[in-house]
């Protein structure tokens, strides 16, 4: 083929007794190919990768919802999800879901899986009365889910994402908007997770608080 290849080598000679010069020490290596998840651990996130990223977490909580409409196994829909799309077993994640109450911040994937499968599913009592299970929509589930970037900033090997998405519940056909604030992160294996999620519904000012405003 006329391809040319390269090998690296570290040789050593020695005079023998006879006198003639002979190969004492022959090493010989290719060079050194970094890994892939090593070489695009380093790859700086693009917008595309927010994009993508989001896309593949509205057609989760889509897919979770439809698992469970269909009485199939929803949670470990959830867990694989999860598992793709969360930082959790790779890097710390800072999560602060939108209906947690007693709860509000969820340091661990199973706190996690309770908030977004409920926590009957999880068989997970600490979180009774408070986790009904997100991904579901309480059992109604989700049809649509839309996000709506207000801003972008992409820094390296992370980014960071703020703005609503809107939720359309399956069965009304209503639709609900959210507040968000993502954090992205390459992870060691290349892949680009959620390193932090800030959730929480519109604020609503009270009438009190309006009219002692005015």
């Amino acid at each position: 083929s006329g391809d040319d290849v390269t090998v690296q080598y570290t040789f050593g000679y020695k005079r023998c007794g006879d006198g003639n010069v002979r190969i004492c020490l022959h090493h010989s290596s290719v060079p050194y190919q970094a890994p892939d998840s090593l070489n695009s651990s380093l790859t700086a996130l693009s917008e595309i990768d927010v994009h993508q990223a989001q896309k593949a977490w509205g057609n989760a909580i889509k897919a979770i919802t439809k698992a469970h409409q269909q009485k199939q196994d929803f949670v470990a829909v959830a867990a694989k999800a999860a598992g793709e799309l969360y930082g959790y077993g790779h890097c710390d994640v800072l999560f602060k879901p939108t209906k947690a109450t007693k709860n509000p911040f969820r340091p661990t994937g199973a706190d996690a899986m309770s908030y977004f499968v409920g926590c009957d599913a999880m068989k997970d009592d600490k979180f009774k009365g408070e986790d009904a299970g997100f991904a579901i929509n309480g059992g109604r589930g989700w049809s649509e889910v839309a996000f709506d970037n207000h801003m972008l900033d992409c820094r390296g090997a992370t980014a960071h994402a703020m703005g609503e998405y809107i939720f359309t519940d399956a069965i009304s056909g209503d639709k609900v908007t959210v507040e968000y604030t993502f954090g992205y992160k390459r992870c060691g294996d290349g892949k680009v997770r959620i390193c932090l999620h800030h959730s929480s519904v519109p604020f609503q000012p009270s009438v009190a608080a309006t009219a002692a405003g005015m």
